[in-house]
């Protein structure tokens, strides 16, 4: 196994997240989703992204092209490459289609087995939704015909339209909403019948449109309200479908809030954002300068104070070994990578545009963080005591 390599970032972070459930690995990654038409006939959508510490998220924007019907954004975690495939997390197109996910329970019993995979693949499957379709009922009729062929069975898609139509789309079956009607989604199987009253999101939620004016301002104050205390709500997206004003809330910071629309997005060409630098969505463009780099000697004593087992609440476990003025990255689920030393906390992979910098804390090395071409992945933290 550790004589493999991979040929891109994208592969090695792929393979990180191999081994977690699709989608989402479990009820940490939690989601509140909101659909409700306000009393002009315009649609509003809001959504709660929710994760594990120290995981990076983008917004990936990719215009129309010859096969495609219309242009779309996505979300995603730990990598703009993770941005078109089965790791979207969420996404809108300029016709006012969009989707998000809520981890729920693995489905036991599952409607799903006399459906077809996809010609493509699973990866083909979102960006095909966002790429052709507009209506709610497309993306209903698509999944009554195929399915992911490994996973989606510990998720539900929450779907709405420019049109005021919602759904709910699960391993468990599908649920439409009723013309007018408003629709919330959080961590309960809505289509196998659960009880969303245990899950405190929900009725709060529910309290808020019931009391407040279908409005920006309402689909906020959900936001903020259902937003877990602990700062486990990574971001926040509001959206207009009727409009294409689009809303963006940095680490679930109310105040780092950005406003812009698809149609600015789609003309600024294929791009991606960092949650981290929400500026940049409304800002000239910057140009980004490549990382110049050279190997250095570091001694014996420095190597081993890198040395180590990191956790990654999504990513898992990792162990940094000492290795012939190097250190060595091994993760569940991928090779062993070896990384050279180009400073004496920053380490970068023989193959491809992969850092980890190490940061320390009273002298102590407590964390390391893994990114690429300078847009932080994610961040482990170090488990004291183990070596």
């Amino acid at each position: 196994m550790k004589n493999l390599q991979f040929k891109t970032v994208r592969e090695l972070l792929l393979a990180i997240i191999a081994t977690t459930i699709f989608m989402i690995s479990d009820q940490t990654q939690a989601c509140t989703i909101v659909s409700a038409i306000d009393k002009n006939g315009q649609v509003w959508n809001a959504n709660n992204e929710d994760g594990p510490f120290g995981v990076s998220n983008y917004i990936n924007v990719f215009p129309k092209t010859e096969t495609t019907t219309y242009g779309y954004f996505t979300l995603c975690y730990l990598s703009p490459q993770l941005g078109h495939g089965a790791a979207i997390q969420g996404g809108m197109n300029e016709a006012g289609l969009t989707f998000d996910f809520n981890a729920i329970d693995a489905v036991k019993l599952s409607e799903t087995q006399n459906k077809k995979p996809f010609e493509g693949g699973n990866d083909a499957i979102l960006p095909y939704i966002l790429g052709h379709f507009e209506t709610t009922e497309q993306v209903i009729k698509f999944f009554e015909t195929y399915w992911f062929e490994d996973g989606f069975t510990s998720a539900q898609m929450h779907v709405a339209d420019r049109q005021g139509n919602f759904a709910i789309i699960s391993a468990s079956g599908i649920q439409r909403s009723k013309k007018a009607d408003h629709l919330i989604s959080t961590n309960f199987d809505i289509c196998g019948k659960e009880d969303g009253s245990y899950c405190w999101r929900y009725p709060l939620a529910e309290r808020l449109l019931a009391e407040q004016e279908v409005n920006f301002k309402t689909m906020k104050d959900i936001c903020v309200e259902t937003a877990q205390k602990e700062g486990q709500t990574m971001y926040s997206n509001i959206q207009n479908l009727s409009t294409g004003d689009l809303w963006f809330f940095s680490k679930h910071d109310p105040e780092n809030l950005v406003h812009t629309t698809i149609n600015d997005l789609l003309k600024r060409g294929q791009k991606f954002y960092s949650f981290s630098q929400l500026d940049e969505l409304i800002q000239e463009e910057t140009q980004r300068e490549a990382m110049s780099y050279e190997v250095i000697t570091l001694s014996e004593e420095t190597l081993n104070n890198y040395q180590g087992t990191y956790q990654n609440s999504f990513a898992g476990q990792a162990t940094v070994q000492a290795k012939d003025n190097a250190i060595e990255l091994c993760m569940v689920g991928f090779p062993c990578e070896k990384l050279l030393p180009i400073g004496n906390d920053t380490f970068k992979s023989e193959h491809f545009d992969l850092y980890i910098r190490f940061e320390k804390e009273d002298e102590t090395i407590t964390q390391f963080k893994l990114y690429e071409n300078g847009y932080w992945s994610f961040t482990a933290e170090k488990k004291l005591g183990l070596k």
